[in-house]
């Protein structure tokens, strides 16, 4: 995987991210207070922010694909709340073990230790390319300052470790175990979003399996892939009346941003439950992970979009990614539904 200096997909994501919070907090369903920073939008804010949701929807559609932005915000809520379940403590009578760690791959620009309400006492990990970890630190320095850090930001900020490292280049479990800090035995709950498809398919196994190894009993794994038929019935993945064509604008941005996709898997067959698709084999084969949810955007769509009068038209809604969510082996945890609870702030 290449190295680039700053993370274009990252921003790109981002930008979703801003254009979901500027709405009123009864419509959001993402609120990233430091997503403007990590944005990088050469438009002025200022004007974006008058200029209307359905305006600056429609300019990141033109970059990108329609429904790109509804598809990042509906990814980030669901791992939101995945992650924020996880850690949260069991009520009585529940079985399930707290997760004490958060992993978060490829992190990108991502900002889940700073703003999800989870207990002060989870540890957070990111693991990026060093370039890309100088920029989002920077960043995230700088609007934290300007925000005077609150509470949340301020005891955050001192519980993320970042662990600089090419996933492609080194070994994961082994760089976890170096660290004083990180207990491999400790329930943990990963992310892999956003990631798997600049991967080499063996490099994903790899790092599965890695995880595997890392990771305690109680362990919580959320990941995202590419539907593989983006590349070979594209129509299959967006709703009727979609224009199909626009997905190649995504995979060329990508490749623009020397990040270029090179894994894909095809969905769990109609009615199968998600460990019988491929990348649920692909799971239980390497790390022992159980896949409990393989979703679409279309899923998410009614979990989230709809209850609140947002529903997304089959015409708008791209699909190209599919959302999976796992338990570590045979540790039980039982699964989360879609429910649409809230965990914005």
């Amino acid at each position: 995987m290449a190295a680039p200096t700053t993370s274009g997909t990252a921003r790109g994501v981002a930008k979703a991210r801003d254009i979901e919070s500027m709405l009123p907090p009864e419509l959001r369903l993402v609120d990233d207070p430091y997503a403007a920073a990590m944005a990088g939008w050469r438009t002025p804010r200022w004007l974006l922010r008058c200029s209307g949701h359905g305006l600056r929807q429609a300019i990141s559609d033109a970059l990108t694909c329609p429904g790109y932005v509804q598809l990042m915000v509906a990814r980030t809520r669901l791992f939101d709340d995945e992650v924020v379940r996880a850690c949260a403590p069991t009520a009585p009578g529940e079985a399930r073990t707290p997760c004490t760690q958060l992993l978060i791959l490829g992190a990108g620009f991502c900002t889940r230790g700073s703003r999800l309400p989870i207990p002060p006492h989870v540890r957070v990990y990111e693991v990026d390319q060093p370039s890309v970890q100088a920029a989002k630190r920077r960043l995230m320095a700088e609007a934290q300052g300007a925000a005077r850090k609150s509470e949340r930001a301020a005891s955050a900020s001192g519980r993320i470790v970042y662990l600089p490292l090419d996933l492609s280049e080194a070994a994961l479990d082994a760089a976890l175990r170096a660290h004083p800090g990180y207990d491999p035995a400790a329930p943990t709950v990963v992310t892999v979003e956003g990631l798997t498809q600049y991967m080499p398919a063996e490099a994903v196994a790899a790092t599965l399996e890695a995880l595997g190894r890392a990771t305690g009993p109680g362990s919580r794994l959320v990941a995202s892939y590419v539907d593989a038929r983006v590349h070979t019935d594209p129509a299959a993945a967006c709703g009727e009346g979609y224009p199909a064509h626009a997905l190649a604008r995504v995979a060329a941005f990508a490749e623009r941003a020397n990040e270029p996709w090179l894994s894909s898997w095809p969905p769990p067959p109609p009615g199968g439950r998600a460990a019988m698709g491929p990348f649920g084999r692909l799971l239980a084969a390497h790390g022992r992970w159980r896949a409990e949810r393989d979703e679409s955007a279309g899923e998410a769509n009614e979990a989230f979009f709809a209850p609140i009068g947002r529903r997304i038209p089959p015409s708008s809604l791209c699909m190209m990614e599919r959302f999976v969510v796992a338990a570590k082996g045979d540790s039980g945890g039982g699964g989360f539904g879609l429910d649409g609870g809230d965990t914005t702030e």
